[in-house]
């Protein structure tokens, strides 16, 4: 029996840990939650994807983070670009989990209570989503910050930070993020631009394209 990654296309979390099993072309079964319910459910009791399993081994993994990491231990076939991807040093590693943790928790986790009430996702309230936007801004701005004076996230080159937090803001250049956004944040739309174009995750990105508007509040 293979190795199964579970991930789901309403997810975002799930969009780089795909990329990188297309990527690497690893042995790995990668497979719709929707159509594998019973044993998705049955192995993975709070039923959040990514999740990776080979029941016959007993690899059992959930998490974002450790299984983009599994992921590229595992199947890169070059020491150097584990380094490149990871980190060289205890500070790049730690700079890379420190910008990959934001961009699976309080980025996206921002992001979408901004976002999913405009698009009838999650009740609107309008106090509430004033000030989810408030939040959200607060991240976005110390990304573009960083961003001014940096290529990438981290080091002269593209790291799993950057892989990372590009998959958590798809769903803003998705729904909400249009050209008068990026006007706002030009930094971020040029780094996002840059990493989209990346082998490591082109195939997802290929045909998808920047909103040209931006959903109105409902009445």
């Amino acid at each position: 029996m293979s190795t199964i990654l579970y991930y789901s296309p309403k997810y975002i979390r799930p969009i780089i840990s795909v990329c990188l099993v297309q990527y690497f072309k690893a042995d790995i079964q990668i497979v719709d939650i929707d159509t594998d319910m019973e044993n998705f459910a049955r192995d993975f009791p709070l039923q959040q994807c990514p999740s990776l399993i080979n029941r016959e081994t007993g690899l059992y993994l959930t998490e974002t983070i450790s299984i983009q990491h599994y992921l590229i231990k595992t199947f890169s076939k070059y020491p150097e670009e584990v380094k490149k991807l990871l980190g060289s040093t205890i500070l790049e590693e730690a700079e890379i989990l420190r910008w990959d943790a934001l961009s699976v928790s309080d980025f996206l986790n921002r992001e979408v209570h901004y976002i999913k009430p405009l698009i009838g996702l999650l009740p609107y309230d309008a106090d509430a989503h004033l000030q989810a936007k408030k939040q959200l801004d607060v991240v976005v701005q110390i990304f573009e910050d960083h961003l001014k004076n940096h290529q990438f996230l981290v080091s002269d080159h593209i790291t799993l930070a950057d892989l990372s937090v590009t998959g958590s803001f798809f769903f803003g250049f998705n729904f909400a993020y249009d050209e008068k956004w990026s006007q706002q944040y030009p930094n971020i739309t040029r780094w996002y631009k840059e990493i989209t174009k990346s082998p490591y995750v082109s195939n997802f990105f290929n045909d998808k394209q920047q909103t040209n508007t931006v959903p109105l509040p409902p009445q």
